[in-house]
């Protein structure tokens, strides 16, 4: 756009220096230069110069952006083995809905064995050490006994009492502390089972890859959306966003943009917006193919018609007039360009009186008075 509009400016100024002196245009008119670029003019000149207030910009900004439905990261749970073994039982299927706290599968865990063997072994000795020290303690108010072997009775039961409270934890840690051998993996909330990579008798491992349960909750989806670099100026969070999927032709789902990337892939120069839509009859489902019209507050303050905006360079600027009815030339930054008016970024204000028509004249003069 910013080149579209340099290459109409130039060409413009072009055909003005070419064939329409202003002065040829206008034989009998005057002009003075000011300091900052600023210009008067008289005689028919001014004939030629129209200018308006500059407008709010009241257009929306509109981006199509291409995406897809995703789950919602937030209430997504996948499951993998803490323990080694071998499946014992599974039941749940894919598409079943679970409570949270249900048992999803039982695995026979060796593991688990041993540390419930530790853990008695640890109880045991726990309980002779108390007994020794309780005898170490008698004997010593009988006059029987040593201090020192009481003392060492003492010791001895703190750390008796130290590796009992080690394995138990060990036990409890890898799912052992429910009275079997096994390991039960429950589900930690409610949702959909939407992937199982696990049957009877499957053989598990901690470092696996695959998880062997994966569970949603689908009353909420993502709509993940493409944003090209180029576009990341026009899209904001809180933009209002529409969502549309080649399933359901004619619904559309609202929402609005929560989050836009702090990053650029450096191969296909695109970041990510995010869109959180409710689910609640699960009529999306994470994979879709979707298209998001993304609605956000027009760019810029003002809007001004695309014939104000003059280019030299790589700048752009406008002629505003004075309360004394000269012309001084302000350096603008364009923003998007909507039909025949364009969004100002910076360097207006709305109602500042903005010439739309004759600014090319205006610029020739002002050249000319340099």
């Amino acid at each position: 756009m910013p080149m579209n509009l340099r290459c109409v400016a130039l060409a413009i100024a072009a055909l003005w220096s070419a064939g329409c002196h202003p002065h040829e245009a206008a034989e009998h008119s005057t002009h003075e230069r000011r300091p900052g670029r600023t210009v008067v003019l008289t005689g028919p000149s001014t004939n030629y110069v129209t200018v308006e207030p500059a407008a709010p910009a009241s257009h929306s900004s509109a981006r199509t952006l291409v995406a897809r439905v995703a789950f919602n990261d937030r209430q997504v749970a996948t499951l993998g083995p803490p323990v080694q073994g071998r499946v014992a039982n599974v039941n749940v299927v894919v598409g079943d809905h679970v409570d949270r706290g249900a048992v999803l599968l039982t695995i026979h865990a060796p593991d688990i064995a041993a540390a419930r063997a530790q853990a008695a072994q640890s109880h045991t000795a726990r309980a002779l050490a108390e007994q020794n020290a309780a005898r170490a303690a008698s004997l010593v108010e009988t006059g029987a006994g040593s201090q020192s072997d009481r003392l060492a009775t003492q010791a001895a039961l703190l750390q008796a009492r130290s590796e009992e409270a080690r394995a138990t934890a060990a036990l409890a840690a890898l799912g052992g502390g429910r009275g079997t051998g096994d390991y039960q993996l429950v589900a930690p909330m409610s949702g959909i089972v939407v992937e199982r990579n696990v049957s009877l008798g499957t053989e598990v491992h901690v470092d696996q890859d695959q998880p062997v349960i994966t569970i949603a909750d689908l009353s909420t989806v993502w709509v993940i959306a493409d944003v090209y670099e180029q576009d990341l100026s026009r899209v904001h969070v809180g933009d209002e966003a529409v969502v549309d999927v080649v399933a359901f032709p004619g619904r559309q789902f609202q929402g609005r943009i929560t989050y836009v990337g702090n990053t650029v892939d450096a191969q296909t120069r695109v970041s990510r917006a995010r869109i959180e839509l409710p689910n609640t009859d699960f009529a999306l489902r994470p994979g879709m193919f979707a298209n998001v019209q993304a609605r956000g507050i027009a760019e810029g303050a003002v809007e001004v018609p695309l014939s104000a905006v003059l280019a030299r360079r790589d700048q752009y600027f406008v002629f505003v007039r004075n309360a004394d009815g000269s012309y001084t030339q302000r350096e603008v930054r364009p923003g998007e360009q909507r039909g025949q008016h364009i969004a100002i970024l910076s360097g207006l204000h709305v109602g500042d009186p903005v010439v739309t028509e004759g600014a090319i004249l205006l610029d020739a003069e002002a050249n000319e008075a340099l």
